[in-house]
């Protein structure tokens, strides 16, 4: 009896351990899913310009340390949920400083519009500005901004962020570090809108399912339309008779010729073919065939 006793016992030994190697097995057999979570943007302290420009450098430190740790995916939900914080500050920044965004002109420039060095208390605002990233921008007809310097996420996010995010956060750095618009008028030549055109139309048709895309299309239509059309202090066409510009009409062959198959070439026939016709029918017939450009990607 005690030996069939032992034998059972040793029987039940045997399956528990065979149970609990096999379940061992199928762990570790199991893949490993790498659940992407956005998470959520900080909140921005309150209290003086020190005080947030002290938590903005200590939030941007950790950031570079922390997104070496992560996947592309999940570097690039890092990147969205850290911009919106950084933007939640900056609006804290311009609220807290709106003594030297609204005078930026009457401490930088003297009345006869030659630039001159700013009192010490304001230039120590500009350094502590700098010191984090940041920097007052102006933006034309008297108005100034604070943002993050035109490379700031590129620098940090570039070697992490997956292929689509890294050449978005590319252009943008590039497109940023020069005043696009001032003044009612394009500050830039329109070579280098054009140049702008075609990369966001090349971006649009290599990431078409890239959450980025919806802000990349926006882009493209934008630059697109201010290189037909320009803007109201640097038309594209005059307005006495609606013949296009000489430079203009020479800037449209050249990038038509350069990119034969862009569908911005096919826009830039249009305006030549419409050349001293009726202009506002045209700004409708390009609005048209942009839309159903889109739509049909």
């Amino acid at each position: 009896m005690k030996m069939k006793y032992f034998l059972s016992i040793f029987a039940l030994l045997l399956f528990i351990t065979s149970c609990k190697k096999e379940a061992e097995e199928q762990t570790i057999a199991q893949p490993v899913t790498d659940t992407v979570t956005a998470p959520k943007p900080q909140i921005v302290p309150t209290g003086n310009t020190r005080t947030i420009i002290a938590n903005f450098i200590e939030r941007r430190d950790s950031i570079k340390v922390q997104v070496k740790t992560l996947s592309p995916e999940k570097a690039n939900a890092l990147y969205e949920a850290y911009k919106v914080e950084n933007d939640s500050a900056v609006r804290k920044l311009e609220k807290y400083e709106s003594n030297i965004t609204e005078n930026y002109y009457s401490y930088f420039t003297a009345e006869e519009g030659r630039p001159v060095s700013a009192p010490d208390s304001i230039q120590r605002k500009v350094n502590l500005l700098k010191s984090a990233g940041l920097e007052f921008w102006e933006i034309g007809e008297g108005y100034v901004e604070i943002r993050t310097v035109h490379d700031f996420y590129y620098s940090i996010f570039k070697n992490y962020v997956t292929p689509d995010y890294k050449d978005f956060l590319q252009q943008t750095a590039y497109e940023e570090d020069d005043l696009y618009s001032a003044d009612a008028g394009i500050a830039i030549p329109f070579k280098a809108v054009g140049e702008r055109v075609i990369f966001w139309e090349n971006y649009i048709a290599r990431y078409p399912n890239s959450k980025l895309t919806q802000e990349a299309t926006e882009n493209y239509k934008s630059y697109q339309y201010d290189y037909l059309f320009g803007q109201d202090n640097t038309p594209t066409v005059e307005s006495t008779d609606n013949s296009i510009y000489p430079e203009n009409l020479s800037e449209f062959n050249s990038f038509i010729k350069k990119y034969p198959n862009s569908f911005t070439s096919k826009l830039a026939q249009q305006v030549i073919d419409n050349n001293g016709k009726n202009y506002d029918a045209l700004r409708v017939a390009i609005q048209k065939e942009q839309e159903k450009h889109l739509q049909q990607k």
